[in-house]
């Protein structure tokens, strides 16, 4: 049987850094909403009052500064650095949910990424690494990382679309959703590797019970 300073060993460093980056998400969000909540609107304070959006896997060269492919609507401009950045000066409140929406999924896929690999760390403690608790934790994070990293793929680049739609004049609308399989391999690794890790901790667990009973 392992002491609980042993299992407490097992989880570190992953422990120390999971904890790190989860306060420095906390104390981000907090900051957010400190803002939002007393702030007066502009850049610094309350809903911002410009609202900027990149479109991914674009670039132009110097000849494309005055590209009609990409033309701002009245109220918007269009800036041509490599890719091309809309910006609106006097966002509406639609304009600034959608770039609410396009950076919200990638905050919720991290915070439940960590938020589930402490609970795995806390099981482990609690029941020791090879039980079948630990496994469907694990199971869960893996599932976690492929369905969420996917959702969020596809949320992110919608609503960086629409925005691009609403703020300028495309030639193609809605292209970046052929850039979703570009953001998938290394979440699509992980998973399996905590899917098939997973099925390990299940095995081992099982190999542990049958160990007991003889004994």
């Amino acid at each position: 049987m392992m002491t609980s300073n042993e299992r407490s060993g097992l989880t570190e460093p992953l422990e120390s850094v999971t904890r790190f980056f989860g306060m420095l998400m906390i104390i981000a969000a907090l900051v957010g909403v400190a803002f939002l909540v007393f702030g007066s609107g502009g850049t610094y304070g309350g809903l911002p009052g410009n609202v900027c959006v990149t479109q991914p896997g674009t670039e132009y060269d110097s000849s494309g500064w005055n590209t009609p492919l990409v033309t701002a609507r009245p109220g918007h401009s269009v800036n041509i650095i490599g890719a091309p950045q809309v910006c609106a000066d006097h966002a509406t409140l639609g304009e600034q949910a959608l770039g609410v929406v396009a950076a919200l999924p990638a905050v919720l896929f991290w915070g439940g990424v960590l938020f589930m690999l402490w609970r795995i760390m806390v099981t482990a403690r609690r029941n020791g690494p090879f039980t079948r608790r630990v496994a469907v934790a694990v199971r869960r994070l893996g599932w976690f990382i492929i369905i969420g990293s996917t959702a969020a793929a596809v949320v992110h680049l919608i609503a960086v679309d629409t925005l691009l739609t609403t703020m300028a004049k495309i030639t193609n609308p809605f292209p970046n959703l052929i850039l979703v399989p570009l953001h998938l391999p290394i979440p699509l690794l992980t998973g399996a590797a905590l899917l098939t890790f997973a099925r390990i901790v299940t095995a081992g667990a099982a190999m542990d019970a049958e160990i007991q009973a003889t004994i």
